[in-house]
């Protein structure tokens, strides 16, 4: 009996072990895979966000990217086991103000890479509008966003 509780508990583990591992984001193989898109701009960093793609309920995550005047961005998105067209969208403010304006909106989807020249320094929020899962199903991927800048 204890040989049989041991095998079933190693199986139990492995299979946890397993769904975990794919589960997890991948995020410096994905800033590989789109590293070459930042040129000519120089590469400075990169900010990567897991989503959980619920069934019951589309939700927004809401990322701070900081911009100087006076400077080029180029910021290039890269996902991994996300199948659902989400949104994504930049405003001047974070989501708790009210006056807050957007500065692009993507209509069809991420764009695999936004250019952007800011009029003034400061913060800028980056809204991943991430929609219910289309099959039904709970899922989690991951959405990497690499930075880059010219003066």
């Amino acid at each position: 009996m204890n040989r049989l509780l041991k095998n079933l508990s190693a199986v139990i583990l492995l299979v946890t072990l397993a769904n975990c591992t794919m589960a997890q984001c991948k995020a410096k193989q994905i800033v590989k895979d789109n590293k070459k898109a930042i040129d000519p701009y120089q590469y400075d960093s990169y900010a990567m966000n897991e989503v959980i793609i619920d069934p019951a309920k589309p939700q927004v995550i809401e990322v701070e990217f900081t911009a100087f005047a006076g400077q080029k961005y180029k910021l290039v998105f890269g996902t991994s086991s996300i199948s659902e067209d989400m949104k994504l969208n930049v405003y001047d403010k974070n989501q708790r103000n009210q006056k807050r304006k957007k500065v692009y909106d993507s209509e069809n989807g991420i764009e695999k890479h936004w250019v952007f020249e800011p009029s003034k320094s400061g913060t800028y929020y980056i809204d991943y509008e991430i929609p219910k899962s289309s099959d039904g199903q709970k899922k989690t991927g991951c959405v990497v966003m690499l930075i880059g800048y010219k003066e």
